[in-house]
């Protein structure tokens, strides 16, 4: 089984969010809208909101940008800790039967912080993150490692996603199935998007795994 991170282990959409906002407005970008990039990493963001609002579009101030983002971001979810509810319990649970991996678009120090924070590093055999790709998702580039890092093929794996790219991403690189949580995202976007099912509370991973 594979996990993104950022929507389904931990709620950390309003920190990312709150950090968007901030590094966005003073360029005069007021209506950002997180849902619509959920699962893409932060550069890709940034520059794809300096196109759609006539921000002069230099590698210097995305880069600069992008990494206050990051800044911003990590602190508050260090500082709140918004673990899912029931994700130790989920894991370990998952773990006496499944291999696992961690397939996030965030930046290798956020996600570590948070996997040490939890202290659960130990639970996942692969733990991939955008740094580790040069494509992004939608993109199935990190699914794709993924299953390798585990010699599993996709048709073998079950990939549990917050995100439409995610669920895109998941599909294009084979997976047995994808599981959409909502929150980021509503339901009706990744079933269209090809959730095999979704749920709204990790609880309710395990049982939808097993009527898979």
């Amino acid at each position: 089984m594979v996990f993104d991170l950022d929507g389904v282990l931990t709620d950390s959409t309003p920190c990312h969010r709150a950090a968007f906002e901030e590094v966005l407005r003073p360029l005069g970008i007021s209506d950002f809208e997180y849902s619509h990039y959920a699962g893409q990493r932060t550069a890709d963001v940034v520059a794809a909101e300096f196109r759609r609002c006539g921000v002069p579009l230099d590698d210097e101030a995305v880069r600069v940008a992008a990494e206050r983002k990051t800044m911003l971001a990590r602190a508050n979810l260090v500082a709140m800790n918004p673990v899912a509810e029931g994700c130790r319990d989920l894991l370990e649970q998952l773990a006496g039967t499944y291999r696992l991996a961690l397939a996030s678009s965030g930046s290798y120090g956020t996600v570590h912080a948070f996997l040490g924070v939890n202290d659960l590093e130990n639970l996942f055999e692969s733990v991939l993150t955008g740094e580790d790709v040069t494509r992004a998702k939608p993109d199935p580039e990190i699914y794709r490692k993924s299953f390798a890092a585990l010699g599993l093929a996709g048709e073998s794996c079950v990939v549990v996603e917050d995100a439409v790219a995610g669920i895109e991403a998941a599909r294009r690189a084979g997976a047995a199935a994808a599981i959409g949580v909502t929150g980021t995202c509503p339901a009706a976007a990744l079933k269209d998007a090809g959730a095999a099912g979704v749920v709204s509370r990790l609880s309710e991973i395990a049982p939808m795994i097993a009527a898979l």
